[in-house]
């Protein structure tokens, strides 16, 4: 199970092993976003943030081409959104060292 931890308006999800909902694992139904930041654990690890629903449309979609290719996807203006990671559609080498971290509005 994906841990996660909340402070203020920042919302880490680390140990990417299983799927993570939003409106579960962070309690919030949907959230206004204004960026997401993936810390991949190895290279080529991929990363598909879908709205919603495991199928739901992609909000983020990254392959990082080595360890220390962090991303961050801004969206100006913020969005409302309900982030869900289909943990089946990601390829993560070593689900402990990988990170995701939401920003909200």
């Amino acid at each position: 199970m994906a841990n996660t931890t909340i402070k203020g308006n920042i919302i880490q999800i680390t140990d990417l092993d299983a799927d993570w909902y939003g409106n579960v694992d962070a309690n919030m139904h949907e959230m206004k976003i204004s960026s997401i930041q993936f810390n991949p654990s190895a290279t080529d690890d991929i990363m598909i943030i879908h709205d919603g629903s495991l199928d739901g449309a992609t909000l983020f979609k990254v392959k990082c081409v080595d360890t220390y290719d962090q991303r961050i996807k801004y969206f100006d203006p913020p969005i409302w959104a309900n982030p869900v990671i289909d943990i089946s559609d990601c390829t993560i080498a070593s689900p402990i060292n990988a990170e995701v971290i939401i920003v909200a509005a």
